[in-house]
């Protein structure tokens, strides 16, 4: 029914049931007329009086527990009274869906009594409102009731009237959707908590009298009628057993089309109504019918409701989150529905399709589907959900949430594909299922964003190809400035390569060197001429300046240098259940991690777990010599040379740097090295904070039998510089190393704030399992205090020797506050420990180190 029918079909009821009201009222009053002044005693005086009732569970009612009170406001000496009755209700159970199974409710009258003159009969009027919980929240009506009441016949008519809340809704659904004209149709379905309105006319007469106690029968026709119901007469019988004026038990028998059959019974007790005495003597069948003036007033006392469905079959889906606006759903491509009733398609292709694309568009793409974007940027609407078949999202409605999988259904062909290019995402974008080639993601200004259930073949590169590099070549995907991020369920594999301009580093004897191809690299190889002073990076994923974001469950292989790259994460960031191998080795042989995360600023808390690290890919690959701009593109080489160590797959598994390399972090700029870092590197009036928790992770970096035992490199490998608190958790990781390097290594420099506990690992490496390095720099310390906890776990070093190697260094002899470690390894000794010092430049204050409570270092040099 439209809703402007509903409307006028619900006031015209009420202005019946009031007229009917009406008309009995004033019918009343006429009859009072007839008083005679005089004629009889004065009757006894209404009390205010109180009671219990029960009402057991009926048509449209819960079990109910009713208290009652009727207080007088005024009395006339022939019998008038004018009151005011009220009744408290605790609901309990019910047949509909609410949000408890028990709730309160309440109903209020003002009446009005009087007897005729010879006081053969009682008039009286009422009127007021009644509340009960309908779901969530509360449903009133308006109620009036007129009664005529004699000795031996009752008259009585209750008029009922929602005004407020009388739709409540408590579920939507739909039962069909299918995809027309790029919406959503939805055949839905709305059910509410449906108030009941209508009218009750009852006689009775009693049966029997004995006594100070009567037994009356009841007859009654009632109209129920509400919104998204069919009206209904009924008949209903009621019979009651009066014990005195203060106990009634009742039952009752209906029948209507709306709750067919029911059966129900209640129980009244309550104070005496009346004064105790009276000047006249009344015998008790009259002081019972008397009574009858300082009872609550028969009607319900609790709003009749009913659980009524409305069918809205066509309606197309609306999104709640922005303003009921219609969802704009475009498909395109070949799916098991589409070419059926379910689902039609104006789009012929993907480059059409994305054409036609506005914000906020659900994009559907099924198989067969691709666009090659020529090396162009793509740049999607803010607001934009690209989806392959199976990826498809579930969509908030006004019926309710609608996985639109089903309703596209299963692609039909090859996978939905993007390549040769670059796609730039905007906020409330989902990217999933599809096959990327030679195409990365990046952002104009993103937030709350999906990238999920894709396949990355390659990344973005003018010249692509696994042993060239471009310097405009990109990450698979490479993000800034991001936040409320999810990259999850991904396949990558060799991302290009993206070459830039190696940064100068400080010499530990002095002087200056490239980063990338140090000093020591040779010139040539072979017929090969390599060049020093260019970097190379080929990233899955890389994200600079993000926060509050999660990396779940990637497959990685083929990455250069990093896998998983974060510069300056904020925020809450999780780094979870990624698979990474095959590991690739740029020039630059100190900055290459599977995971690597640096921060410069602000405070985050990184939780690194569950990853699993295997299988480097031996060599490094270093740039030949082609002539021409060798910066901007060209082809590398792979090299392996047991003879010199920076030849060697050096790769860690995991590795941290804070306060270590340039906060901005350009590209030209990639500074991280041991000795060139300086402290004016992070803000020393806000010290940036980072927590570290690497938990339950599995970490091999090096392929038994491919990767030579000379091949120097780390499980994992802590860089903490000056100026920043680190606070960091090392759990149940399982780090095996099978070369020179060590399973767990730190370097701490100078103004550090550490608390770091390493519990329950297993680490195995060819040196110590654990290295710790304490250095002094040139500024003194406004943090001086480093607290390292070492438990259970087990720690081994193939071919035996020190579990443990601690070593202090100095780069100042001015250094007027030095740090103190505390190493506090309660299952193990000094013996199992090698603690020495080194002097970096010309320093001579060392960091002290203190193992199990006995100091260790510095020792003289």
């Amino acid at each position: 029914m439209p809703p402007a029918d509903q409307t006028r079909r619900t006031q015209h009821r009420h202005l019946s049931l009031l007229g009917l009201a009406s008309s009995l009222a004033l019918s009343a009053l006429g009859v009072s007329g007839q008083a005679r002044a005089g004629a009889l005693p004065a009757p006894p005086r209404v009390e205010a009086s109180g009671g219990l009732v029960f009402q057991s569970q009926g048509g449209g009612t819960p079990n109910t527990v009713t208290g009652y009170l009727l207080a007088p406001l005024s009395q006339g000496a022939q019998g008038q009274v004018l009151f005011l009755d009220l009744a408290a209700n605790m609901n309990l159970g019910g047949a509909l869906y609410q949000g408890s199974n028990i709730s309160a409710g309440a109903s209020t009258r003002l009446g009005y009594r009087w007897l005729s003159g010879d006081q053969h009969w009682m008039y009286g009027f009422n009127a007021g409102v009644d509340t009960r919980q309908a779901y969530n929240n509360y449903a009133f009506q308006a109620g009036v009731g007129a009664e005529a009441l004699s000795r031996n016949l009752e008259l009585r008519v209750n008029g009922y009237i929602p005004f407020a809340n009388q739709s409540d809704l408590y579920q939507s659904g739909y039962t069909n959707a299918y995809l027309r004209n790029n919406q959503l149709i939805l055949d839905g379905w709305n059910r509410y908590v449906v108030s009941l309105g209508g009218t009750n006319l009852e006689v009775g007469v009693p049966l029997s009298r004995w006594n100070n106690n009567s037994l009356w029968l009841y007859a009654s026709y009632y109209y129920l009628d509400g919104d998204y119901v069919n009206g209904s007469s009924g008949i209903r019988g009621r019979s009651e057993l009066r014990l005195g004026n203060q106990l009634a038990i009742g039952a009752t028998v209906s029948y209507d089309s709306i709750f067919d059959t029911q059966a129900t019974g209640y129980v009244r007790y309550g104070a005496k109504p009346l004064a105790g005495s009276a000047k006249d003597a009344v015998d008790a069948a009259e002081r019972n019918f008397l009574a009858l003036r300082g009872l609550p007033m028969q009607r319900d006392v609790d709003l009749r409701m009913v659980s009524a469905q409305q069918n809205l079959p066509g309606s197309v889906a609306t999104n709640p989150g922005n303003g009921g606006a219609n969802w704009v759903v475009r498909c395109t491509g070949t799916t098991t529905n589409t070419g059926t009733a379910n689902v039609s398609c104006a789009n012929p292709s993907l480059d059409a399709l994305l054409a036609a694309a506005g914000p906020g568009d659900v994009l559907l793409v099924g198989g067969g589907a691709s666009s090659n974007l020529g090396g162009q940027t793509l740049r999607l609407a803010v607001g934009t959900n690209l989806t392959g078949s199976g990826s498809a999202p579930t969509l908030a409605t006004q019926f309710g949430g609608v996985n639109l999988n089903p309703v596209f259904g299963t692609a039909v062909g090859a996978q939905a594909a993007f390549n040769n290019g670059i796609i730039s995402i905007g906020s409330n974008t989902t990217i999933a299922g599809f096959n990327f080639t030679n195409t990365s993601i990046t952002n104009y200004s993103t937030s709350n964003v999906l990238i999920a259930n894709n396949t990355f073949t390659g990344s973005y590169s003018p010249t692509p190809g696994l042993l060239t590099y471009n310097q405009n070549a990109l990450p698979a995907i490479a993000l800034t400035g991001v936040s409320n991020v999810t990259i999850a369920n991904n396949s990558f594999s060799d991302p290009n390569i993206q070459s830039y301009q190696s940064a100068q580093g400080a010499k530990d004897g002095g002087g200056t060197e490239d980063v990338c191809g140090r000093d020591d690299t040779p010139l040539s190889w072979g017929s090969t001429t390599l060049l020093r002073g260019i970097c190379l990076s080929g990233n899955a994923i890389r994200v600079t300046n993000g926060s509050h974001y999660s990396i779940l469950n990637n497959t990685i292989s083929g990455a250069l240098d990093e896998a998983i790259r974060l510069d300056n994460p904020n925020g809450i960031v999780t780094v979870k259940g990624n698979a990474i191998s095959n590991m690739r080795m740029g020039p630059d042989t100190n900055i290459g991690a599977a995971i690597f995360v640096r921060q410069n600023t602000g405070t985050s808390t990184v939780y690194v777990e569950q990853n699993t690290i295997t299988a480097n890919s031996p060599g490094r690959n270093l740039i030949q010599n082609i002539g021409g701009n060798s910066l901007a593109s060209g082809s590398v080489t792979s090299v392996i040379d047991a003879s010199d160590n920076d030849f060697g797959n050096v790769i860690d598994g995991l590795e941290v740097g804070l306060c270590r390399g340039r906060a901005s972090f350009p590209r030209a700029g990639d500074l991280y090295g041991d000795a060139d870092i300086l402290p004016q590197e992070c803000d020393p009036a806000a010290p940036p904070i980072m927590n570290f928790l690497a938990l339950n992770n599995t970490i091999r970096p090096s392929s038994t039998g491919a990767s030579p035992g000379w091949f120097d490199y780390d499980g994992i490998d802590l860089n903490i510089g000056s100026y920043s608190t680190f606070n960091s958790s090392i759990l149940g990781n399982n780090v095996e190393v099978n070369t020179r390097g060590n399973a767990f290594t730190a370097d701490f420099r100078g103004s550090t704030f550490v608390n770091l506990s390493l519990s329950s690992n297993t680490f195995n490496s060819g040196n110590a399992p654990i290295d710790i390095l304490a250095q002094t720099i040139g500024i003194p310390t406004p943090f001086s205090t480093g607290a390292i906890a070492i438990t259970g776990g087990s720690l081994t070093r193939q071919g035996g020797g020190a579990l443990f190697d601690i070593t202090t260094s100095s780069n100042n002899n001015t250094q007027t506050a030095v740090p103190t470690y505390y190493v506090n390894a309660p299952d193990y000794t000094q013996a199992e420990a090698t603690f020495s010092n080194a002097v970096f430049a010309t320093g001579t204050a060392f960091p002290e180190i203190y193992f199990n409570g006995d100091k260790v270092l510095p020792t003289p040099p």
